[in-house]
């Protein structure tokens, strides 16, 4: 661990220190410490829980080097909750075996003015995120080691991926683990009709070996298409996605997800609505996955920042989601926006209740959560955000997480985010 600090330490003051670059580099950073005040955040507690508080804290150094066609990125972070440290004793807390973590490393070629190739660990996050997200409220983030092909030109841009991962450096094939993502290859074209509207389809494929033992890989396919209208303060988009192939169980899939927004600025106020629509299994066809899988994609900024539907299969008993929301925000002065949600969801398919001795259905009411927080800038460089949030459950709700009746949730935060610049040379 000291040696790998000290190698950093090395790199940086080495590129301090020299005077003419054949290029541009960039050396930036990220400082992001997080307390939150959790009891109820993600399940309902029990009435024996006390609330937690605790403060997580993501660290990273960055590094971006251009010349003409040539571009590079590393990027180096450490996440850690405070107290977490494993090296300790009665005489003093030390530090850890190793948290520091390459979390972006690629190179981008760049030929024929408007086509490039990026090779490396990147983030991949299009439209509305639904299903490739970069998921930037997790303090580690999602990212994805691949090969991208793009296109890019006045009215239309490509991008196609590739990317088969392994457990390690072996001369055969061998089984992977079932919870990460083999592989995954996608097409998406996007074409601009005019400034204010664009649309884009995507096409995708992803893979999961059948059990950790297994070499075994089922395909599962994500076709969709999205459109996004700007003009005048006003901003709304729709987006729909089907997919097909088979789950991890080799079952056949059928299972789709319906989305849109729109929300509008008047003044210093921009009032929103939008729902989103997620499929899941049928009752009368239990030999097809009906349950739509949102992947690698986007959670917690778009189902509630409680994170409760994050899991689906295991939120809604593969019952699919159904989340209407509204919000507003309110620009108080320059630099504060104070924003409130509010989502009500909903079981998108009936769910037996097991309990039933009739053989009855859960009630598809699930609840309703209600968001409240604060965007204060100072600067370019630093931030605060902070908030507050209820979950107030309905019955299927408290059954499915085996809640007890009359519980709610509660979770609060506050986020500090500073961005410094440490040296931009030309």
């Amino acid at each position: 661990m000291n040696k790998t600090i000290w190698s950093i330490a090395t790199v940086v003051l080495s590129l301090l220190s020299v005077q003419q670059l054949p290029g541009q580099i960039r050396l930036d950073g990220e400082f992001r410490t997080r307390t939150e005040y959790r009891h109820g955040y993600t399940a309902l507690p029990a009435r024996t829980d006390n609330p937690s508080i605790i403060t997580g804290q993501r660290s990273r150094l960055q590094l971006e080097y251009r010349k003409k066609w040539l571009r590079t990125y590393l990027g180096i972070q450490d996440v850690r909750i405070w107290g977490d440290e494993q090296i300790y004793g009665k005489t003093g807390v030390f530090g850890d075996h190793a948290s520091l973590d390459l979390n972006e490393a690629w190179v981008e070629l760049s030929f024929l003015d408007h086509y490039s190739v990026k090779i490396g660990r990147q983030y991949f996050d299009y439209d509305d995120s639904r299903l490739l997200s970069m998921r930037y409220w997790n303090n580690h983030t999602v990212k994805y080691d691949a090969f991208l092909f793009q296109i890019a030109r006045n009215k239309y841009q490509l991008q196609a991926a590739v990317s088969y991962n392994n457990e390690g450096d072996m001369n055969a094939a061998a089984p992977y683990p079932s919870g990460k993502m083999k592989t995954l290859s996608f097409l998406r074209v996007q074409y601009n009709f005019s400034p204010a509207l664009y649309a884009s389809v995507l096409a995708l494929g992803s893979g999961f070996t059948k059990t950790d033992s297994s070499e075994t890989i089922y395909m599962r396919g994500s076709f969709g298409t999205y459109l996004n209208y700007r003009m005048n303060g006003l901003n709304t988009w729709a987006s729909y996605y089907y997919q097909s192939g088979k789950n991890t169980k080799g079952r056949n899939v059928h299972a789709w997800n319906l989305n849109a927004r729109a929300d509008r600025a008047t003044g210093r106020i921009r009032p929103g609505v939008g729902f989103s629509l997620i499929s899941g299994n049928k009752l009368s066809d239990s030999n097809k996955d009906n349950l739509f899988d949102i992947l690698y994609g986007v959670r917690h900024a778009t189902y509630g920042y409680m994170d409760y539907f994050s899991n689906l299969p295991k939120s809604t008993m593969n019952g699919g989601l159904n989340d209407f929301y509204g919000l507003i925000d309110v620009q108080v002065v320059k630099n504060l926006n104070i924003i409130a949600e509010y989502h009500y969801f909903r079981l998108n398919t009936h769910v037996p209740d097991p309990n039933s001795i009739t053989g009855a259905n859960y009630d598809k009411g699930l609840g309703s959560e209600i968001d409240l927080w604060f965007r204060l800038r100072f600067s370019p460089i630093v931030g605060i955000n902070g908030g507050y949030s209820l979950m107030i459950p309905r019955t299927t709700l408290e059954a499915i997480q085996s809640a007890q009746p009359g519980t709610t949730g509660h979770w609060g935060w506050l986020q500090l985010t500073v961005k410094p610049v440490f040296l931009i040379s030309e």
